[in-house]
């Protein structure tokens, strides 16, 4: 596409929100001077070169300092920021890193009048980034625009948070912190963002299925435009601060973001497990039901939430005295914690403005409340639950001290596992400060408005924080700062943090994790949970769920059994549902739910060690557990366009949920791999489209299926644990699928399960197991310690029992150990060979320890 004809595409994406600065003129109003070329990177001057520096509201800033740097071979940091004054910039929390400079895999060039930027991938030529001279560029005080001019067709995604599909459509999109449930959102009326601002995009190139991303590290309030080869920011302040990263997958594209943000937190062992909560458990008597259920139905538990019930007139840390009497709920919480369970409190980010709350009084004797424009020496006080409240300022150096002392008298009042952060973006039931609307700063005084005006259930965007920086600054870095000041509580303890917010921003799952926020019971809301856990990934928070069966609306027996089949898959797997709401507990419809959960739940029991250990990589090197089948196998792009019905856990294991009313199984389509059925080693055969009719019953498993070439852990006690704590006393098992190479490679990390920094300290214990053909008549199983630094504790996963292989082609006869001085003792193992089914067994009893420094041999029949 030329530039006049994008020039005219981004015409009509724009006009509706930006005719005043379009009418100024097409080309870029910016020169370059001062051009410097390095090695690092170009830096340069762009000085206005319209004449005219104000108008309707706008205040051009005519002088500009550029700043393109060559962050490492992958990476391209392009900053545009004021030359003459300072400006509001993001906190930065990101990795510090040294600048590496470039090696050739792309190329920068810059054109000087008018100011362009053009940033090329070498290995296909393709632009990734394109500041194009010809179109119109604006660095106003309150309107800072921007556009990439690609000249090819793109699908574009990222750019949270919002419910829409996996490939956004064409569109303009608001970015700003909102509480707002899960609107439908098409890029048309600009009114849909959600809990969080992620400004992170990822684009595939059409053509190529190539993969590129970036990230405008900006918290101002923003929209982003959608064309069919373009793609444009306009933000209402801040500076331009891009990271672009080359790719050329999609799953480099994530590692390379990752890099930069930092990898996510390491989180407990029983949090990936399974969890129960509901608005409306008005009394201890109904929570301790909830706990007597799950135990009189043998249905595994690993954590039970309260939401507002608890608290006395809906103020923090504060159980009612009527309806939550603290005896009753010391019970309660040392039975849950002597049966391996745990217990988690909702926290709001309002605290009642109530002289006789102390954490209050404690939050104003500290001066650490947002402050009100209109008066001063005044927070400013907002309303939500409890009424009037006050809302700490993140960047006050006494928040910190608050925060954590609060949540250290809440623990000494009960004993919780996790916090649960809500309302964080910040949600607000008026607009602005009360006593005063906002007059300073609103959609009148602003030259645009991404979407609704920015006060709206939004505390007053003038208030200020500390050092006089306003709230319109701040505003969608209030849960992220929430959360990271939470997370230090966690951290002194030496306690991995378990968080769950509503509201992130970039860099948040590197101290805590996030839902998705209230969803409704629909089938078309089961299938968006899943577009929402792959942008969460993507965006650097793999600990990531949605509320299973829904939140609003009444849920039935069918939906709610297949959201748990698919919500047992999620990271973070919780039921979760409305006071005015249906009960959707697993017995609330009866013994097919009740079903339906104990399988589910149990099967997630069996791929512990193999979720554990993949979201224990995670943590230090960043990536994603749940992601498109796309990310795995990116040169199919119809995984891309059909990226809801299948997707990874991992690298090894496909799952394909059920997504419609009233069905018993669907042709469905698989990567160009060899696939088992995980639970019974039945080889899919694939037609030439590369599907194949699958079962779905109900109740019963989603299908998971694995590929050849992987080793997968299965846990064997998974049937009688009640909890994930039992697992860590559990023999384990591993599924050795083999593929036409007969080489298959799994690993397991063993550690501790709690203690904050494991990863990064080297104290966990990680075995790697590999699997290859020696010859004709036998095979070798290696098993090889690649980290030393947990030693098993007591009754910790005694033994591997069984090997189980699928695609195996002969019988086993004989299996010996060698260690030490390589010499071969022979193992008394139990044997069985399907020649039918391809499947093997080897019952190898007490003979090998899951971290023993040994090779098995294993001799044939032929």
């Amino acid at each position: 596409m030329g530039r006049v004809t994008a020039f005219a595409v981004l015409i009509g994406c724009l006009a509706f929100v930006s005719a005043t600065n379009l009418n100024q003129g097409r080309d870029n109003p910016y020169d370059l001077s001062n051009v410097v070329y390095s090695t690092n990177g170009i830096t340069a001057t762009a000085t206005y070169h319209l004449g005219k520096l104000q108008a309707a509201n706008e205040t051009v800033i005519p002088k500009l300092f550029l700043n393109i740097t060559y962050d490492n071979p992958q990476r391209v940091r392009i900053r545009i920021t004021d030359a003459q004054n300072t400006r509001f910039e993001v906190p930065y929390d990101f990795t510090n890193y040294t600048i590496q400079g470039n090696v050739g895999l792309y190329n920068v060039t810059v054109s000087d009048n008018p100011m362009g930027i053009q940033v090329v991938r070498q290995s296909d030529n393709r632009v990734i980034f394109f500041l194009d001279p010809s179109l119109w560029f604006s660095y106003d005080d309150q309107d800072i625009l921007f556009t990439s001019n690609y000249g090819y067709g793109i699908n574009v995604l990222g750019l949270g948070e919002r419910i829409t599909s996996f490939i956004i459509p064409q569109g303009t999109y608001t970015l700003w912190a909102r509480d707002r449930a899960s609107p439908l959102d098409d890029g048309q009326s600009q009114d849909a963002n959600m809990y969080s601002s992620q400004p992170f995009y990822m684009i595939i190139d059409e053509a190529t299925g190539q993969a590129f991303g970036g990230l405008l590290y900006n918290a101002n309030a923003m929209s982003a435009t959608i064309g069919p080869q373009s793609l444009t920011f306009r933000t209402t302040g801040g500076i331009i601060d891009m990271w672009l990263f080359i790719g050329p997958t999609p799953e480099q594209v994530i590692f390379q973001y990752h890099q930069l943000i930092g990898p996510p937190v390491e989180i407990p062992y029983w949090s990936l497990g399974w969890h129960q909560s509901r608005y409306g458990y008005v009394n201890v008597s109904m929570l301790q039901q909830v706990f007597d259920n799950y135990t009189n139905y043998q249905l595994p538990l690993d954590a039970l939430w309260n939401d507002i019930d608890y608290m006395s007139a809906y103020e923090d840390f504060m159980f009612d005295p009527v309806t939550y009497p603290l005896s009753n709920m010391t019970q309660l919480v040392d039975a849950l914690l002597a049966t391996g369970k745990n217990y988690i409190p909702i926290v709001d980010a309002g605290i009642a403005q109530n002289i006789s709350d102390p954490f209050y009084v404690n939050g104003t004797s500290s001066g650490v409340w947002i402050q009100n424009p209109y008066t001063q020496n005044a927070a400013c006080v907002g309303q939500v639950w409890p009424g009037n409240a006050t809302f700490i300022d993140w960047l006050n150096p006494n928040a910190k001290n608050y925060w954590v002392s609060a949540l250290n008298t809440f623990q000494q009042t009960v004993s919780f596992s996790g916090i649960w952060l809500d309302m964080n973006e910040v949600s607000n039931f008026v607009s602005g400060c009360v006593g005063h609307s906002p007059t300073l700063i609103n959609s009148t005084t602003m030259p645009w408005t991404p979407g609704q005006d920015l006060n709206t259930n939004a505390l007053d965007v003038a208030a200020t924080h500390q050092n006089g920086v306003t709230e319109y600054n701040m505003h969608s870095l209030y849960g992220y700062l929430e959360s990271k000041t939470a997370a230090q509580y966690f951290i002194q303890k030496q306690t991995r943090p378990f968080i769950i917010s509503r509201s992130t921003f970039p860099g948040h799952g590197k101290w805590a994790s996030k839902w998705l926020g209230d969803n409704y019971s629909q089938w078309s809301f089961m299938e968006f949970s899943i577009i929402g856990i792959f942008n969460f990934g993507m965006f650097g928070i793999p600990m990531i769920g949605a509320d299973i069966c829904g939140f609003l609306g009444n849920t039935n027996l069918e939906l709610c059994s297949r959201w748990t089949q698919l919500g047992t898959m999620y990271p973070f797997s919780r039921n979760h549902n409305d006071v005015n709401s249906v009960p959707q507990e697993p017995w609330a419809f009866g013994p097919l739910l009740v079903e339906t959960n104990n399988v589910s739940i149990r099967n997630k029991y069996m791929l512990q060690l193999y979720i554990y250990t993949h979201m224990m990589k995670i943590s230090s090197e960043g990536g994603q557990l749940f992601k498109p089948a796309y990310w795995e196998y990116p040169s199919d792009m119809n995984l891309l366009y059909n990226a809801t019905s299948s997707f990874m856990l991992g690298k090894a294991l496909i799952v394909h949920p059920c997504l419609w009313y009233g069905i018993s199984g669907s042709t469905s389509f698989f990567p160009d791999d060899m696939w088992y059925n995980l639970y019974n080693g039945e080889y899919v055969f694939l037609d030439y489209e590369n599907s194949a009719y699958l079962d779905m019953p109900w109740p019963g498993l989603i299908n998971i299926h694995v590929a050849q070439g992987f080793i997968i852990p299965i846990v064997d006690n998974y049937m009688a644990a009640m909890s994930l704590r039992d697992t860590r006393n559990s023999n384990i098992s591993l599924i050795i699928v083999q593929g036409p190479g007969v080489e298959a490679i799994g690993t397991v990390i063993f550690d501790d399960g709690s203690t904050y920094g494991n990863m990064a300290n080297g104290n966990y214990l990680e075995v790697e197991y590999q699997f290859f053909s020696h010859n004709s008549t036998f095979d070798y199983l290696t098993l090889q310690q690649l980290q030393s630094g947990y030693t098993r504790a007591t009754g910790e996963w005694p033994y591997i029992s069984t090997l189980i292989f699928y695609g195996c082609t002969a019988a086993p006869e004989a299996v010996y150990k060698l260690s030490g001085g390589m010499v071969p003792t022979f193992i008394p193992a139990n044997v069985y060979w399907s020649a039918e089914d391809m499947i093997c067994k080897i019952w190898l009893k007490n003979y090998l320890m899951p971290d023993e420094m040994a090779t098995l041999l294993i001799d044939y029949f032929i």
